[in-house]
């Protein structure tokens, strides 16, 4: 009969050390040594050990025979996708930016890339008489949306390119897009500031947005406010792009992303900056 053990709360103390150590792997870029691993969750080495060489049997922890590091295994890459074909972004950002509408009284929307075309998936709204109308599902030109704008950033190289061969820049009259250079320095923005702000209709509405991101890191999806611009105070401008991107921070929190560790090396290199 199989003996397992459980703690005061019920759980299964070597499935939750199991679960720690795959964890700590996920947020490892080089991998770690069995000892690093041991000091990581809290265990002795050879419970560490016996644990490492039952996850690697089961393909969820990779052994680098010339380095002794673990990684993890490719069958933890296969739950990942079993997981992400049941994320439903929508459903997991709808109370999110509902949150964000009533805290701000303005128009919100969430934006996905589906089958080559941007999309408007979810909807908030505040209360305001005057509202930045967000109708349409399909964007037909993504860089003439904000979102559309913060999804464009975050696409490979190749699929940018893909996405403009269907939708020319010299189609889509947009505003301030006028060549691929104008697209190239605001898509450049959007990645170094991790936002996008954009004042559309002849500078009459200010559209905010920021990335979502899942649990891989990669950018699935943008959030982004809009606001009539004779509402838009000066002063409040850090306030408003803190709560888009905090209301980003969350949805992504929820898919499953984590926040990348920055090594003490990097760190001290910014600090002296």
């Amino acid at each position: 009969m199989l003996n397992i053990k459980a703690n005061g709360n019920g759980l299964v103390q070597s499935v939750v050390r199991a679960l720690d150590i795959l964890k700590v792997l996920g947020r490892s870029e080089r991998g770690l040594g069995v000892t690093e691993l041991a000091k990581a969750v809290d265990l002795k080495v050879p419970t560490a050990h016996n644990l490492l060489r039952t996850l690697v049997a089961k393909g969820y922890v990779a052994k680098d025979a010339t380095s002794q590091r673990y990684r993890l295994g490719f069958n933890c890459a296969s739950l990942g996708r079993a997981y992400r074909r049941t994320l439903r972004v929508p459903e997991i950002a709808r109370p999110h930016i509902e949150e964000l509408a009533q805290r701000l009284n303005e128009s919100v929307i969430v934006a996905m890339i589906e089958g080559g075309e941007i999309l408007f998936v979810a909807r908030a709204a505040g209360n305001q008489m005057l509202t930045v109308n967000f109708e349409r599902s399909l964007v037909r030109t993504g860089f003439t949306s904000v979102c559309g704008r913060v999804l464009l950033a975050h696409l490979p190289d190749h699929m940018l390119e893909r996405y403009l061969a269907v939708h020319p820049i010299e189609d889509a009259k947009s505003e301030d897009v006028h060549s691929r250079e104008d697209l190239d320095r605001i898509l450049a923005q959007a990645r170094r500031d991790g936002y996008l702000e954009y004042w559309r209709e002849n500078n009459t509405v200010l559209a905010i947005a920021a990335p979502i991101r899942d649990f891989t890191g990669e950018v699935v999806a943008s959030v982004g406010l809009g606001m009539p611009g004779v509402r838009f105070k000066k002063s409040e401008h850090d306030v408003v792009v803190g709560a888009v991107k905090e209301t980003a921070n969350k949805i992504s929190t929820d898919l499953g992303y984590v926040e990348p560790e920055i090594p003490v090396s990097e760190q001290k290199e910014e600090s002296n900056v």
